[in-house]
């Protein structure tokens, strides 16, 4: 049996920033302490980077995720002076498509190796996961249309609210699927 100790200890760190960027997006509602809310998510980003960088050493696709993920940070800090409008819902699509495909990459190759040691559970919850993941980042890409066709813009802020609630439940069911990886891989 192949050895998957950088993985597990990825995953982990992967897990434990996922929960931290959930509580953090949660936090962001809260007026007075929103600022440290944003601080936070920005130190699990790169909690879960660098877990990311660690599965990578063991499983090919975290190293693409990893690229991408690198990626979609370089188009993030050139939309922000670009704004919103065309260009901006185009930078967003590009960003929404990159994050999916780092969920696929992690839920379908971490998945792999979950079938290859025998913890078939936690493989089937990443297949959930990333079609789950597919169809919020799916109507966020028409969301993300929509809202630039001035007489759709309520219904745009209508699915956003229905997609948020959506994408909340899929990173739940996401750090449930690391947290089974992680106990997997370092059992």
């Amino acid at each position: 049996m192949e050895n998957f100790q950088n993985a597990g200890s990825g995953i982990r760190k992967m897990f434990i920033a996922s929960v931290g960027a959930v509580v953090c997006a949660v936090l962001l509602f809260i007026p007075i302490i929103n600022l440290l809310a944003i601080i936070g998510t920005f130190v699990f980003g790169i909690i879960s980077l660098v877990g990311l960088y660690g599965a990578g050493k063991d499983i090919d696709g975290c190293q693409k995720a990893f690229m991408l993920t690198i990626i979609n940070i370089v188009i993030s800090v050139v939309s922000v002076p670009l704004g919103s409008g065309f260009v901006g819902a185009i930078l967003s699509i590009a960003e929404y498509v990159l994050n999916f495909m780092v969920v696929y990459l992690v839920c379908t190759s971490v998945g792999s190796v979950m079938n290859q040691i025998g913890a078939l559970e936690a493989a089937q919850k990443g297949e959930t996961v990333w079609k789950i993941n597919a169809v919020c980042y799916g109507v966020m890409i028409v969301v993300a249309v929509l809202g630039n066709i001035p007489v759709l813009n309520i219904l745009a802020a209508i699915a956003s609210i229905v997609v948020a609630i959506a994408a909340l439940v899929a990173a739940v069911l996401y750090m449930i699927f690391l947290n089974k990886c992680s106990q997997a891989l370092n059992a």
